[in-house]
């Protein structure tokens, strides 16, 4: 059953593993499925209304780990396991790794504990196949005006873990669709000339300065990729407003970002902000997303 963090005018609610999701592609490990702020909803989820199975897509919060550098693909044999950072033990078929494939999985063990009246401690063990093993702490609190999710991952097994991770933010404030009204900024200019890819079929995205505006109401997914390309040290930031509703979420990383992609669709938008680590055999790494609302 699922946990519910509240404090004056905002109301979490955080997944336990397996709750609903059940898919090999992202996080198990603690979930923010909903972020309510003076009883508004302000997260969203992957599909449209009548294609949406909690089983296999994403929703609210949901990050992932090696999107595109899964660990150990490469090295094991077909049919052997790979760790797939939070999610389970996923088996190798004859193709190259692609995010989206349904893998046969072998899940983790999972713990879930309160830490006080404001956070929730999420834990996972690995177990160790092919020299692979970690332990994966995710912990989520309550501050001031939004809420932290500090996540720990500590190397356990002979072989390094490197790959990197992201939240694939699933916003949308009120159900209300992707239209005029919402409006993306981050703290640098965008240099749309060095985008690694622009997919806006719908011409439903402005870019302007440091902002992503949406100008009318899109049908088909849109994309931009390598928004802090050209910027050698941007910090881990952006804000997502909407003018109607006069609200705003922020979230801020303790990290310099690898990538910062943008994504949506019909009913929802979702930027995603990449941490990339290294981590050796008995050493861990610690990395925190600071969301805020005003």
């Amino acid at each position: 059953m699922a946990i519910i963090l509240s404090h004056d005018n905002l109301q979490l609610t955080c997944e336990l593993a397996g709750e609903r999701y059940r898919s090999s592609r992202f996080d198990w490990n603690g979930l923010v499925s909903s972020a309510r702020w003076k009883g508004i909803e302000l997260l969203g989820e992957e599909k449209p209304l009548f294609h949406r199975d909690p089983s296999r897509f994403g929703r609210g919060l949901h990050n992932e780990f090696g999107i595109k550098t899964c660990i150990g693909y490469d090295e094991v044999a077909v049919g052997q396991w790979f760790p797939k950072i939070g999610t389970g033990w996923l088996k190798k078929d004859a193709k190259p790794y692609f995010f989206y494939n349904d893998y046969q999985m072998e899940a983790l063990s999972f713990t879930a504990d309160r830490d006080g009246a404001n956070a929730l401690i999420f834990s996972c063990l690995s177990g160790e196949r092919n020299g692979y093993a970690y332990e994966y702490q995710k912990r989520i609190s309550l501050a001031d005006k939004g809420f932290a999710i500090t996540y720990t991952l500590t190397n356990t097994g002979e072989r390094p873990l490197q790959t990197d991770e992201y939240v694939h933010n699933f916003l949308c404030f009120a159900g209300k669709r992707m239209d005029r009204g919402y409006k993306l900024s981050f703290p640098w200019v965008i240099n749309e000339s060095l985008l690694g890819e622009k997919v806006n079929p719908d011409k439903a995205l402005a870019l302007s300065g440091n902002t992503v505006e949406c100008i009318r109401k899109t049908s088909k997914q849109f994309y931009l990729g390598g928004l802090s390309n050209g910027h050698t040290s941007p910090v881990a930031l952006w804000t997502l407003s909407h003018d109607g509703l006069g609200i705003s979420l922020s979230e801020a990383g303790s990290f310099v970002p690898s990538a910062v992609h943008l994504w949506g669709w019909k009913r929802v938008i979702s930027p995603e902000v990449f941490f990339s680590f290294s981590i050796a055999r008995g050493e861990a790494v610690s990395w925190e997303r600071r969301y805020s609302v005003t």
